[in-house]
């Protein structure tokens, strides 16, 4: 095989690549799924060129109104909108609504689901500049950073449950065992209901999108506890699902968004909804876990990371440097799965500090929807974050790491009611300073030095979160011995967060990351309750009694000689035991 391989010449490999390339292609367009077109009313704010009055002090919360969430864009200070909070018993009523809907839902078929599901995907596919406009107006994000959190990873979660979710969730037969072999052992996954979704606001159409994708395929209905950071964007995707159902004949209300303050996802969790999926801080999480527990929700916890990347000294610097950059600095570093802490290698580190200096002092922040095509980093969607990220940076420095750039609050000449941070690098952190162990949610780079693997290892275990990791190195053997030594739920070798693009992965994280999964089969299974079953084989054979253990019993002492002989008879590997425990079972018989 090696020597056919070695005759190929660059033109063959070529036009065996394009011809496979057009086969593929022409495949795909005659199995192209049928869907249904449908639109909806697009937000005048969405338009690059609306401008809206520009707030003094833009905050969510007016405290002479607390039951309004005011909707600003973060970039510009904009006013978008005054939404109304939910009270407690609009979540209520929510629930009541889609648990109706959920009980004709549930007995969909897959083909049903699917049709929804494929004729969301054709929406996002053909809206999806909408659908990143608006997110990058309620976020401050850029349309690139919205295009890769927003539409790839949703894209990527339908195209894998569309083909798979339907196999993930068909019964699944298990081995009755040598005793039960005249039976059939299965587990089927039955839908729990009405789940929740409690999410955060960096990525507001994915965020949303996502559980609510698990939870239709699974055959639930679902409320999800929108941010009210985002409570504007979300209006919007919530129409586009509802929509969605509503031109395949079912009912909108199967999908519900409610959004408001922390009181809101409490009463959520305690409205009787039976699953909660938590997306937030560890201290928030913990508040869900205690109030779940009272009333018994299962819950599934992500509750962020401080995600390592460790670069040996082999690594290849031309690829991993521009993924480093696109780790820490996508969507303002505002991601979960973010790269918070690069840990480099001593005879690479001066290197690598130096360019990412150069990078960094090159980049450029503003409101991608007014400033035009010069902006790498947008803004801050949260604007009270400004006083701690500075203060982490200042006891970092205090304790001899370098700032070499940014560090604090950037004040934009065109927008100074903007929300900006500057793209910030601080190096030579050590495992002891605070911005090394505690969440950033920023565009802050830090880097610390390690002396080899071991050290390395030792460096990225000593912070207490673990969500996602990377390990960049010429050997790949060695990156993943690492990478399976890490503290984490999620590790890429040489690459940054693809693993949530392989949708077949589960999600989730260890320590202070939280626990439990979604995506992937684990996150599918994980919204059904899975029944076991089983059920007889073969035509007449039945479970029988003998009459040796039939109530009443004549002997208890003989009945437990017979079990006991039973026992071995099926259990035991060895032939003479075996032999004597049939002996047994005939006596007790003849008894």
């Amino acid at each position: 095989m090696d020597s056919l391989q070695t005759q190929w010449t660059p033109y063959q490999l070529l036009t065996v690549s394009v011809g496979a390339l057009c086969g593929w292609l022409i495949l795909s367009y005659f199995s192209q799924p049928a869907t249904k077109k449908f639109t909806v009313p697009v937000p005048d704010a969405s338009d690059p060129s609306w401008k809206g009055p520009v707030l003094d002090n833009p905050t969510i919360r007016d405290s002479a109104d607390p039951s309004t969430i005011i909707c600003y864009d973060p970039a510009t200070g904009y006013l978008i909108d005054k939404i109304p909070a939910p009270t407690v018993a609009d979540v209520n009523e929510a629930l009541d609504r889609a648990r109706l809907a959920q009980e004709k839902w549930a007995k969909t078929t897959f083909d049903q689901r699917r049709a929804v599901l494929n004729s969301l995907l054709a929406f996002v596919l053909e809206h999806q500049e909408t659908i990143c406009r608006v997110g990058a107006r309620d976020t401050g994000k850029t349309m690139v950073d919205a295009a890769l959190g927003e539409v790839i990873t949703t894209c990527a979660k339908l195209r894998w449950t569309i083909d798979n979710g339907e196999a993930t969730l068909a019964d699944d037969y298990r081995s009755p065992g040598l005793m039960m072999m005249y039976k059939h052992a299965k587990i089927v996954y039955q839908p729990m209901g009405v789940v929740a979704a409690l999410v955060s606001w960096n990525y507001p159409f994915h965020n949303t999108i996502g559980p609510v994708i698990s939870a239709l395929m699974s055959g639930n209905g679902i409320m999800v506890k929108c941010s009210e950071y985002v409570a504007w964007s979300s209006q919007y995707y919530l129409s586009i699902i509802r929509k969605c159902l509503e031109i395949h004949g079912h009912d909108p209300e199967l999908v519900q968004f409610v959004t408001g303050f922390a009181e809101v996802g409490e009463a959520v969790v305690k409205s009787g909804v039976d699953h909660v999926t938590f997306i937030g801080s560890p201290a928030v999480g913990k508040i869900v876990q205690r109030t779940a527990s009272d009333i018994l929700v299962p819950c599934v916890l992500e509750l962020g990371g401080k995600d390592c990347a460790i670069l040996l000294k082999d690594t290849d610097l031309s690829q991993a440097i521009p993924v480093l950059m696109r780790g820490v600095f996508q969507n303002c570093g505002q991601n979960c799965v973010g790269i918070e802490r690069i840990i480099l290698a001593e005879e690479i580190y001066d290197s690598v500090v130096d360019e990412m200096k150069t990078r960094i002092g090159k980049l450029r922040q503003g409101a991608v929807m007014t400033d035009g095509d010069d902006v790498d980093c947008g803004a801050m969607t949260m604007g009270n974050q400004f006083e701690k990220l500075e203060g982490l940076v200042e006891e970092a420095v205090s304790r001899g790491a370098r700032l070499l750039c940014g560090g604090k609050r950037y004040q934009h000449p065109l927008h100074p009611q903007g929300q900006y941070f500057e793209p910030t690098l601080l190096v030579d952190v050590t495992t002891d300073m605070a911005i090394a162990n505690n969440e950033t949610f920023a565009p802050i780079m830090v880097i610390m030095k390690h002396c080899g693997p071991d050290d390395a290892l030792r460096i990225a275990n000593a912070c207490p979160f673990g969500l996602g990791s990377s390990v960049f190195s010429g050997d790949k053997h060695l990156a993943e011995q690492i990478a399976l030594k890490l503290k984490v739920g999620m590790s890429n070798v040489n690459d940054f967060g693809v693993n949530y693009l392989c949708q077949g992965l589960p999600f989730g994280g260890v320590g202070i990351s939280g626990y439990g999964r979604f995506a992937g089969p684990e996150g599918l299974r994980g919204l059904c309750v899975p029944k076991a079953v089983t059920i007889d084989r073969i035509p007449g054979v039945k479970t029988p009694i003998p009459p040796i253990l039939d109530y009443p019993v004549k002997s208890a002492w003989v009945s437990y000689g017979f079990v006991q002989n039973l026992i071995q008879t099926i259990y035991n590997p060895g032939i003479i035991a075996k032999v004597k425990a049939v002996a047994g079972l005939a006596k007790a018989n003849l008894q």
